[in-house]
Parts: C-alpha cells; sequence; structure tokens
C-alpha cells in the first residue's frame, strides 16, 4: 500500500472571508503543478484521492490529478479537515481497501500522518512544507511500519528552497 501525502500550495493570506475559503494564489498552483509533474514522471497510480473540504485543498487536488493518468474522483470528508488530528484520519484509512491513496490537506495533521505512519511518535517530526508530497509505503500499514522514500518538493525556480 502507498499514501501520498499532498499539503496545499501556498494560499492566500487569511481574510474575513474565513480559513476555509483562502483560495490558492498562483505561486500555490505553480508549486501544485511541478510536484505533480514531478509524480507522473515516476509512472505512479492512485486508486483514491480524499481532500480537506477547505477551497485551498479542493483546488490543490484538482489541479494535481489533472496532470496525473487514470486520475481518480475526489472524494471529500472531514477527517482531512485543518482541525482534525492524525489520529482520527488513522481510523478513516483503517477501512479503506485501496492500494494507492492521495490524501490532500493541511498541517499539522499530514507532518503527524507521516511522523506516526513511519517512526510510530511524533518526536522525530518532519514538517511538509506547502506543495510536497511525501510518500509513505507499508506492506501492513500501521504506527512505525511504514518507510518514506521520497518526498516531492517544488523546483528551487519557483522561489521555494526545502
Amino acid at each position: 500500500m502507498n499514501l501520498y501525502l499532498l499539503r496545499h500550495g501556498e494560499a492566500e493570506p487569511a481574510s474575513g472571508t474565513g480559513d476555509t475559503l483562502r483560495a490558492l494564489t498562483e505561486a500555490g498552483r505553480q508549486e501544485v503543478i511541478n510536484v505533480a509533474r514531478q509524480f507522473a514522471s515516476r509512472n505512479l497510480s492512485i486508486d483514491s484521492c480524499y481532500v480537506s473540504p477547505a477551497l485551498r485543498a479542493q483546488q490543490t487536488a484538482s489541479i494535481f490529478l489533472e496532470q496525473t493518468f487514470n486520475a481518480p474522483q475526489i472524494t471529500t470528508i472531514e477527517e482531512l479537515s485543518a482541525n482534525k488530528r492524525a489520529s482520527q484520519l488513522m481510523a478513516f484509512l483503517d477501512k479503506s481497501s485501496s492500494e494507492n491513496i492521495l490524501l490532500v490537506s493541511h498541517n499539522p495533521i499530514l507532518s503527524e500522518l507521516l511522523a506516526l505512519m513511519t517512526h510510530g511518535n511524533v518526536d522525530r517530526m518532519h514538517i511538509l512544507d506547502t506543495g510536497n508530497l511525501a510518500c509513505i509505503q507499508f506492506d501492513i500499514m500501521g504506527l512505525g511500519m511504514g518507510s518514506c522514500p521520497f518526498i516531492l518538493e517544488p523546483d528551487a525556480v519557483l522561489g521555494h528552497i526545502s
């Protein structure tokens, strides 16, 4: 099984419209396109795509999937909302039968999930930046049972050096 964790691209600053209505900036769109092209060049596949209800995550998922082959439909789930914790998401994932799952969401939930699934705790958490995609591979899904063979980052030419 492969979990692909994609943090939304750079978003507009918070305003009176509320956090869930923040849209991607042009730089954020370019981050996502860049990472999606890197992903597609690896000939990887996605069976299921679950996305936070926030506008910036929805836009990120749509842009990302436009660049990939045989993209699945987007399914919006509350477990990926910005105010949720990784433990709530893990309970949802336990029920999934898909082999290659794309999760599009926010921090801290994605960085927490990456740490829990690869190290079993959050002591050595790698913070995913906007537009980053982390791969977690499992033989058997569980705490500390996964490995992270790669994290894709937008190219430095975009002005984002990680």
